[in-house]
């Protein structure tokens, strides 16, 4: 069994907790969110507040689950040791200000955790590869390595997808809901329709993206017909220019 800290309490380092209390690790999480931290050591046994120092001291493995600015100003302030492995769940801070922020500990990785993580089977990227995170998590979630950290940082940028479909799944699911007076369960139909395609996507033997597009494309068909209206009303590029958009922030270079 590993001892475990947590940066931060919000939303993140909840589904974290959630997705490994129940290996009966020692884990201990800061105090920053009042109420989700007494919310956590109320629900496991194993799990208990300190005050940010104390995490570290109590910890073989640090998750750092803050904004970068906020992380900017917290972890000078923190002693960590050499031996100790650090998690970054950041965006926007480099490998090389985390280390410098995160001194002496050597092992340090950035991971890109999502909400459904406790569900089981969801990806979670990382760089570089880092065995505790593995050894932790490898049960729960499809490990991703990434080969380098201009990657890491896309994977990020690829996650600001999950707003954007959410919004489509409601419009959706609100539309439908017109005739059917259940939006509760409209939502639950559209999103199993592309759950579907989803488990396509990621099974061993996953068709090409574009075999599955092509195969909705009938011409004068319902997915053609609402998929040429979107394009043609601009969301397509609108998409494109926003992952760009995001580029800057995740110091990823301009495209060319």
């Amino acid at each position: 069994m590993a001892r475990i800290g947590f940066l931060g309490t919000g939303e993140i380092a909840q589904i974290l907790v959630e997705t490994i209390a129940a290996d009966g690790h020692e884990i201990v999480v800061s105090k920053r969110s009042e109420t989700v931290s007494a919310r956590l050591e109320k629900t496991y046994s194993n799990v208990r507040r300190a005050d940010n120092q104390q995490v570290v001291d109590d910890s073989d493995v640090v998750f750092v689950c803050l904004l970068a600015d906020t992380a900017r100003q917290v972890l000078p302030e923190l002693r960590f040791r050499d031996g100790q492995t650090v998690i970054s769940v950041m965006a926007r801070m480099t490998l090389a200000e985390l280390s410098r922020l995160c001194a002496p500990a050597r092992d340090i990785a950035i991971a890109i955790p999502l909400p459904p993580l406790p569900l089981g089977g969801t990806p979670l990227a990382v760089y570089p590869d880092n065995a505790r995170l593995r050894d932790l998590f490898g049960k729960h979630a499809h490990i991703h390595p990434c080969a380098s950290e201009e990657q890491i940082s896309a994977h990020f940028g690829a996650t600001g997808l999950m707003l954007p479909l959410l919004d489509q799944i409601d419009i959706a699911a609100t539309w439908l809901a017109g005739f059917t007076g259940d939006k509760r369960a409209a939502a639950a139909y559209v999103a199993g329709q592309i759950r579907g395609y989803c488990n396509l996507l990621t099974a061993d033997d996953a068709p090409e993206l574009s075999h599955l597009k092509t195969g909705l494309a009938t011409e004068g068909g319902l997915n053609q017909t609402l998929s040429k209206a979107l394009r043609d009303c601009g969301a397509h590029e609108a998409l494109e220019n926003g992952l760009d958009g995001l580029r800057t922030g995740l110091n990823l270079p301009a495209k060319s």
